[in-house]
């Protein structure tokens, strides 16, 4: 896990270290850049290189970060007032491939990082999670009060699986994930639409527990009681 420089000359050392790294990732290939590689080019001693990053997987964790602070920017001048459901998931999706595409030989590298307990996969999470949170809120019509709530990260295990297929997407310009992109949109907007209905609603749920494997961990240690009585939830 890379550390946050508290000083600017330990952040513009930590940058110098990252671009370095890219430099040598793009010419040596990612495999035969080592960090005492990367270190010399950079013009510093290997123990301050691993000072900064740990590994070269730290050093893309930061890159995937940095590219998801890219992400976010991108994205405050899309979600224009009045924007559909639909719209507003193209408009986070479009600017993940904006800030990603130069990068997607690191897409396997990128998911491992996603899978890990790190502390950068936290950051990049709560930076994912927030998009969606204001994707959802900024939608006209809201989607229904019933899944609103849970929708954000609904969404975001949905884009994390999109973004599985476009990491080892080998078509031309990542053209088969894009698609699956482009296609997404309307289909999880019409989902949200039709979860007014309680079975629906409940199949939302169903499909939420699913894919998150938090949900499936806390599943495993108080299994649900169903009763025949349920509460309406609101629509």
């Amino acid at each position: 896990m890379s550390i946050q420089p508290r000083t600017e000359k330990g952040r513009q050392t930590q940058a110098k270290l990252l671009a370095t790294a890219l430099d040598c990732f793009a010419e040596d290939g990612y495999r035969a850049s080592s960090m005492r590689v990367i270190a010399a080019n950079a013009g510093v001693s290997l123990s301050h290189a691993y000072y900064y990053f740990q590994s070269k997987e730290d050093i893309v964790a930061q890159l995937l970060l940095n590219l998801r602070v890219e992400q976010y920017e991108y994205c405050q001048g899309a979600f224009d007032e009045g924007n559909t459901l639909e719209s507003n998931i193209r408009a986070v999706l479009d600017a993940g491939v904006r800030a990603l595409a130069p990068y997607h030989e690191f897409g396997p590298v990128f998911l491992k990082v996603l899978l890990s307990d790190e502390h950068a996969n936290e950051e990049v999470s709560r930076i994912e999670l927030s998009l969606w949170e204001q994707a959802v809120a900024g939608a006209r019509p809201l989607p229904p009060l019933g899944i609103r709530r849970d929708l954000p990260k609904f969404l975001l295990l949905v884009s994390r699986h999109v973004f599985s297929a476009w990491a080892y997407d080998q078509s031309a310009q990542q053209r088969r994930s894009r698609a699956l992109m482009k296609n997404m949109a309307p289909v999880v907007a019409k989902f949200a639409v039709l979860c007014r209905l309680p079975v629906v609603r409940s199949l939302f749920e169903d499909i939420l527990a699913l894919m998150d494997p938090q949900e499936n961990d806390q599943t495993e240690v108080n299994p649900p009681v169903r009763s025949a009585l349920r509460r309406p939830k609101a629509s």
